[in-house]
């Protein structure tokens, strides 16, 4: 049975933020969009998504499981909730596998829902690393040097030509979502698979243990430098390619540190930067929302683009406060509003996902020293906005604050009982040891 719309408000909607798992990614949309007073639907996989909880969230859609047996019941009550609303609502998507269906399902979708998203084959290009090696070489796109490989006899053969320290990645980012727990010990979660090689072997032990994908994965030359050396161009275009929205950011941490998310992030000024690419994504073509990843290679001192994202992120919530709310900006040119190019923001407004930021500082920046105690606590000392927490509106924070806590409090209880009862098992195997032992000696004295 298909859930029907729960509406939270009397308040009319136009849009619609499509979630299928995540923790804070749709509360991202919705907040961005609620600072510029546009209130949303959220329709999520999640039974408790803590956008719900949000005073911009003006009602709710509980959808079922993703998976692909249930993808074109996810449709059916997209499509209703968009009968329900009277017309045809934004739909906004928080990550690649929202996306990719927004995509696959666009044709179903389109009748009732605006949404503007790059083409199937210009998807194609930038979802397919390997695929994306070679429009950057069509185009004069700067990324480092890529070298695609099919399969492990043919690294083996290649592998003295490979330049080090490099990088392994996927073609497809859900070839490395593993099957296997013995797969999952082995790499660990997406994030934390790719990691810099210094040696032939190394390499080779790692892609030997890789299990076979039908689109290979490529091997690039690992670009080092700390991670507040990645910087990133962050835009929204039209039909036609115009740019009608854009600010530049810098990492401060991610989690975890080298290859993981964004938790601690800062705009920045640099024009020329932002300049290049739009330049860069007029020469494919490209349009909606959109993010590059940059990092700057000291090699030849240029910024050297990592991938390309088409799709919303945390990095929408800091635009907004810093004064380019690309979300809103998508909304009103989807809504068929005038909207002129908006590239003035301020510079060093910073947003803080603090959860995971303490993870990545206990876990990784502590060890390698890059941040001491006295340097992070020193870096938190500015003003800030938070990913979670809003005094203007504080529900999500509190309900994800009383689940975190819940978990803890379980997993720790369930390390005590486990403890107490290996306890207690020891004890009385001790028990039963001494009984036989005091048996055997009574034995003996008895024959003596």
């Amino acid at each position: 049975m298909i859930p029907t719309l729960q509406n939270n408000s009397n308040h009319h909607a136009n849009a619609v933020v499509l979630s299928f798992g995540g923790h804070a990614e749709a509360y991202d949309i919705v907040r961005s969009l609620g600072m510029e007073g546009v209130e949303s639907i959220v329709a999520s996989c999640q039974p408790h998504n803590i956008a719900f909880y949000s005073r911009y969230c003006a009602g709710k859609a509980v959808l079922p499981k993703f998976e692909p047996a249930n993808e074109s019941s996810i449709v059916e009550q997209l499509r209703r909730v968009s009968t329900g609303l009277g017309g045809r609502p934004v739909l906004f998507y928080v990550s690649d596998p929202e996306l990719s269906f927004v995509s696959r399902f666009r044709k179903n979708l389109q009748p009732y829902y605006r949404f503007l998203v790059p083409q199937d084959e210009a998807l194609e290009n930038l979802f397919n690393k390997a695929l994306f090696s070679k429009l950057a070489r069509e185009h004069d796109l700067p990324v480092p040097p890529t070298v695609i490989i099919n399969d492990i006899d043919e690294l083996r053969t290649t592998v003295s030509a490979i330049q080090f320290p490099c990088i392994v990645k996927p073609a497809y980012t859900q070839d490395w979502v593993w099957e296997t727990e013995e797969q999952k010990a082995t790499f660990g979660p997406y994030k934390k698979s790719l990691r810099r090689f210094t040696s032939a072997g190394e390499l080779l032990r790692f892609c030997e243990a890789l299990p076979h994908r039908a689109s290979g994965f490529l091997i690039q030359p690992y670009v080092d430098g700390r991670d507040e050396a990645i910087v990133s161009f962050h835009g929204y275009f039209d039909e036609q390619s115009q740019c009608i929205g854009y600010f530049v950011g810098r990492k401060i941490r991610t989690y975890p540190r080298q290859t993981g998310g964004s938790v601690y992030v800062r705009t920045m000024d640099n024009q020329d930067l932002a300049r290049q690419s739009i330049e860069y994504l007029q020469r494919i073509g490209f349009q909606g929302i959109v993010k590059i990843d940059y990092k700057l290679d000291q090699a030849d001192n240029e910024f050297k683009i990592l991938e390309i994202n088409p799709r919303y992120n945390l990095w929408q919530l800091l635009g907004g406060y810093a004064g380019v709310n690309l979300a809103a900006i998508a909304y009103r040119h989807q809504m068929e509003e005038r909207v002129t190019l908006n590239g003035s923001y301020r510079e060093d407004v910073r947003l803080l996902f603090l959860k995971q930021d303490i993870r990545a500082f206990l876990t990784g920046y502590r060890k390698t020293r890059e941040w001491t105690l006295a340097s992070y606590v020193k870096s938190l000392m500015h003003k800030k906005y938070y990913r979670v927490w809003d005094p203007a509106d504080p529900l999500p924070f509190v309900v994800s604050l009383v689940r975190f806590t819940r978990r803890h409090a379980i997993r720790v209880l369930n390390s005590m009982a486990s403890r107490a009862r290996s306890t207690t098992k020891q004890f009385a195997l001790l028990l039963v040891n001494n009984q036989k032992t005091a048996g055997k000696q009574s034995i003996s004295v008895s024959q003596q």
